[in-house]
């Protein structure tokens, strides 16, 4: 058994400081001891002081986790992070809101008093101010947003874990060690906010860039706010129901249409300025691009269009992911995009919000899951966990194994094919790995699940647009 293998055994945040090449060279038999036993130190510690955790388990009947399935019927449903009632936004009642997230995390959340609080917005900073939360929000069709409660470390945790993939996925020292040798960050997107990217960002500024005077950003002064993302949901739910005018808006977010207003006309000059910034600043110089695929490909389209090309330095690294999000992109889009930005170096990810280490893509086009994620394919009928063995198609699960504050067990709502239990990926890497053919049960169901990271900013202008046009009255 590797020292790794031990190590991950007795505790999984310490694969935060591990070699990250190594955490896919594990034997079936040490995989499998990783999993059982960090199940069982979660499970176990994490019970007595967390109340969710103890009411499911006792509605299961399950009192030991003897085998990796053993904890299927504690994976909560990806919507357990918005069970709180939608009327506690509608009405401002952030002291409830607060007790019902009290529950989720073992962080005492007793100190805080929200009963003033009258945005989502705010209630967030009170609880980042007053605790060791950094809360992290989902946008939602139905304007229920998720709330997950990482903390502080947690989030330093997650970066950490991604700069070392960055440094180690293509081998040892392959890549390059920003937690070392800062380089300059380019994001097309908004400099603050609470969702997962934006938390990550505001690390990745930190401890990639070495401080925001290395940053360059789109809305560099702008905070992605969690109340416009609620609105972008109840907006769009609203409309599939035709009930656009009956919407409840609250006097605090009726308050900041102005704000709101001078962005949304400021934004082709904040994009001209973005553009002529980049180019400036970073021109020939290697940097870190942060972007998903779409908004790349939209930048390039208009760089290429103005004539440029090769605009960064070809040591230069682009992390991305989430695929198309539904667009519809020309076959050479990624072509295109290498075109434009000057190198072709990427880092693509599988990854969602409420997971601490994302599946970096291989050669091969699969993802491969991390040591610290147990992962389950469930009988979209029945739930039940199909063998961890050969290629299966199903409902993703997962346990996360990094959080120690809360619960890290999932029932996502993706449709995946998961192999690699039995034989190496074509890569070499050894372990369970996704397919690239990832999608929504809800999707083929018909219907939303909830608006994808790559959707949000479209639906948060929507919703600025819709609230705009409201009066006071």
């Amino acid at each position: 058994m590797t020292s790794l293998s031990a190590q991950l055994r007795a505790d999984p945040t310490s694969f935060v400081e591990a070699p990250y090449d190594e955490a896919f060279n594990f034997s079936r038999e040490e995989l499998d001891e990783i999993h059982l036993h960090g199940l069982q130190k979660r499970f176990n510690e994490l019970r007595p002081r967390l109340a969710v955790l103890d009411a499911l388990a006792k509605e299961q009947g399950i009192e030991h986790i003897n085998h990796v399935d053993d904890a299927v019927p504690l994976l909560f449903p990806h919507t357990v992070y918005k069970s709180y009632p939608l009327s506690l936004l509608e009405r401002s009642r952030f002291d409830r809101l607060t007790h019902w997230l009290a529950g989720m995390t073992t962080t005492d959340l007793s100190g805080v008093d929200a009963s003033g609080v009258q945005t989502i917005d705010d209630w967030i900073a009170l609880i980042e101010k007053t605790t060791e939360i950094q809360l992290l929000h989902t946008s939602g069709t139905t304007g229920k947003l998720s709330f997950i409660p990482r903390t502080r470390r947690q989030w330093d945790d997650t970066v950490r874990i991604t700069a070392n993939s960055l440094r180690d996925w293509h081998g040892a020292g392959a890549g390059p060690d920003v937690l070392k040798n800062h380089m300059p960050l380019v994001i097309p997107a908004y400099r603050y906010g609470a969702s997962s990217s934006h938390r990550g960002v505001d690390r990745m500024v930190r401890m990639y860039a070495g401080g925001d005077d290395n940053a360059l950003f789109l809305y560099p002064g702008a905070y992605y706010s969690a109340d416009v993302a609620s609105l972008a949901g109840r907006l769009k739910a609203a409309e599939a129901r035709g009930e656009q005018g009956k919407l409840q808006l609250s006097p605090a977010l009726l308050a900041r249409r102005e704000e709101f207003a001078v962005r949304e006309g400021d934004r082709p000059e904040q994009m001209r300025r973005f553009f002529e910034s980049a180019v400036e600043r970073y021109a020939g110089k290697d940097v870190i691009l942060f972007a998903v695929w779409p908004i790349l490909f939209e930048w390039a389209e208009a760089g290429l269009a103005r004539g440029l090309r090769n605009v960064f330095g070809p040591n230069s690294v682009l992390i991305t992911g989430g695929g198309s999000k539904g667009r519809v992109l020309p076959d050479n889009y990624r072509q295109q995009i290498f075109d434009f930005i000057g190198f072709s170096r990427y880092y693509e990810y599988y990854s969602m919000s409420e997971i601490m280490a994302g599946c970096p893509r291989c050669d091969e086009g699969n993802f491969h899951i991390p040591p610290t994620m147990v992962p389950y394919v469930l009988d979209p009928e029945t739930g039940e966990p199909m063998p961890r063995s050969g290629t299966h198609t199903g409902r993703f699960g997962l346990m996360d194994l990094l959080p120690d504050s809360y619960w890290g067990g999932l029932i996502t709502g993706d449709e995946v094919t998961l192999s690699g239990w039995d034989e190496p990926c074509a890569c070499g890497r050894h372990g369970p790995y996704l397919h690239s053919t990832i999608g929504r049960f809800s999707e083929k169901q018909g219907g939303d699940d909830k608006i994808n990271c790559a959707g949000a900013p479209e639906a948060h202008d929507k919703a600025i647009d819709y609230l705009l046009q409201q009066t006071q009255g």
